[in-house]
């Protein structure tokens, strides 16, 4: 017994730095907490526009929190995962359901490029690259035009820049694909120069969108950064894949910045009548106070006119028109 136990020992001895020595080796995960906190004052006159209701109302718009990581699987291949949450408002109504998924994939990555799987906003609607002055604000793009969505069940593929050109495509699996009964759907964009204006002073996106949730669509998209100012363009034809309905759209965007304060205007129209009930023309003014490159406060005003078509049966009836106004004003953090 006691040479048995003498053995053991021995073994165990001579086992663990043998295993020490492979844990060494695996190389130790990166992880990080991320989000946005966000409190706004907003007053919205009819209630029309959507992410708003009619009156005042004290708010948190997408807000939200996450967690990322990577790991080094070899030395061709990284893992890597996010896991994002959105953090709804303080009204009562949504003390039920206070959390709604926002991007949720794993991916890999190397010299291939990128391989994601999961909810994820689809390549139609990363290509609009920075244009959106007023992102996630009752003022974004996604007011009136189609496609800016996030969709489950869907693949995205990411390759290497070359020459600083790249390409993307996300295919969308049936199952997610809500408005394609049941059938796949994708889309695919080509880049050209740095979405985030740093690395070069341009970005411009050219993108096609196939049986999309619902939607067909062509896409191309113009950013340029001009000393202080950058200037945005973006054109899109939408039709629906099973429907009549189509039209064209888009947005220009300008900003100025001028020390610690950034003032934007940003106009938009649309005919398909896929997001508003008729031809749709919206129009923001605002300003940014910037504290650091993670904190600003903000204002904004912006306008929604919709045109429904008249009735072909009665060539007497006129086209009716509304219009709705929303002025907020917000403070923003992000870490």
């Amino acid at each position: 017994m006691q040479q048995a136990t003498k053995i053991a020992i021995t073994s165990a001895v001579l086992i663990c730095p043998a295993a020490a020595a492979n844990t060494a080796s695996v190389p130790v995960p990166t992880v990080s907490f991320y989000g946005k906190a966000e409190v706004q004052l907003a007053h919205t006159d009819k209630g029309l526009l959507r992410y708003t209701e009619q009156g005042s109302q004290l708010d948190t718009p997408f807000s939200r929190f996450g967690l990322r990581g990577e790991q080094q699987l070899n030395e061709h291949i990284t893992a890597f995962f996010t896991y994002e949450v959105d953090v709804r408002g303080f009204d009562e109504q949504n003390t039920q359901n206070p959390f709604a998924a926002r991007n949720t994939f794993i991916g890999i990555k190397g010299n291939f490029g990128q391989l994601i799987g999961g909810r994820n906003d689809t390549r139609l609607k990363t290509s609009e690259g920075g244009i959106d002055l007023f992102n996630e604000t009752s003022a974004d793009i996604a007011q009136i035009l189609p496609g800016q969505d996030r969709l489950g069940d869907s693949l995205t593929y990411i390759s290497p820049q070359y020459n600083q050109w790249q390409l993307s495509v996300t295919y969308v699996l049936g199952q997610d694909n809500e408005l394609q009964d049941g059938k796949d759907g994708g889309a695919i964009s080509l880049s050209y120069g740095d979405s985030k204006l740093k690395q070069q002073p341009y970005f411009i996106t050219l993108t096609q969108a196939h049986s999309l949730n619902g939607l067909n669509a062509s896409r191309l998209m113009w950013q340029q950064q001009l000393a202080n100012f950058t200037l945005g363009a973006l054109l899109q034809y939408s039709k629906e894949t099973y429907a009549q309905r189509s039209g064209t759209g888009g947005y220009i965007s300008l900003q100025y910045t001028m020390g610690d304060w950034q003032p934007k205007l940003q106009l938009g129209r649309d005919t398909s009548q896929l997001r508003q009930q008729g031809r749709a023309n919206h129009y923001t003014a605002g300003i940014d106070y910037l504290f650091n490159s993670q904190s600003k406060a903000y204002f904004f005003v912006t306008h929604l006119d919709i045109t429904a078509d008249s009735s072909e049966a009665d060539s007497s009836m006129t086209d009716t028109s509304v219009a709705d106004t929303s002025v907020a004003v917000g403070l923003q953090y992000r870490f």
